[in-house]
């Protein structure tokens, strides 16, 4: 099915809204799935540190690179963490991609100085942290692809099975599934929001 940027911009816009009026899921404080978690998440951590290490046999500033977009996604992770109300701020988070340090960067960034919360600062953030996690699925593909365009693909087919699986197993018992842009498009694309 196709859709027209219209379209598509007003459902955006909807989860976004709909995100505003939503409070964290007390019940699901601890998290209690966290074997599960780190079953999903391992594969591909040890996928990027691969990844990682193969673009430093090329040139450290690829290396560089590849880990600031990791940080870019985590520093931006922790305002978000902060505008919603995570509870798992300072505690174990079940975070996508195991964004861990955007949970201890709010915590640190944020607690003590009272943010203002905006939802445009959000929808910034939120966008930034995406852009960076796709940054992470592009950038390396032209020197994967050196190893053949299989292991390019495979790389992106990684990313790709671990957010479907991560959102089937991990977002529906997470805290902030009604909040989080990963939770809320998950809903969406399942037809639950």
């Amino acid at each position: 099915m196709i859709f027209h940027v219209k379209e598509v911009h007003r459902r955006i816009s909807s989860v976004w809204e709909m995100s505003d009026k939503c409070k964290p899921d007390m019940s699901c404080v601890p998290y209690r799935r966290k074997g599960l978690y780190v079953i999903v998440t391992a594969p591909l951590s040890l996928i990027l540190v691969v990844v990682f290490v193969y673009l430093w046999t090329y040139s450290f500033v690829l290396s560089f690179i590849f880990a600031l977009l990791y940080l870019f996604m985590c520093y931006f992770q922790a305002y978000c963490c902060v505008h919603q109300d995570c509870p798992y701020v300072g505690e174990f988070c079940p975070a996508v991609m195991g964004i861990v340090p955007g949970n201890i960067m709010a915590k640190y960034i944020y607690t003590d100085k009272n943010p203002v919360k905006s939802r445009k600062k959000f929808e910034l953030h939120a966008a930034l942290a995406i852009i960076a996690w796709l940054g992470i699925m592009v950038f390396p593909l032209f020197w994967i692809a050196k190893l053949g365009i299989t292991y390019s693909v495979g790389y992106v087919a990684c990313h790709v099975v671990y957010y479907v699986i991560f959102g089937l197993t991990i977002c529906p018992v997470c805290a902030i599934r009604n909040t989080c842009p990963g939770g809320k498009f998950q809903a969406l694309v399942l037809k639950k929001g």
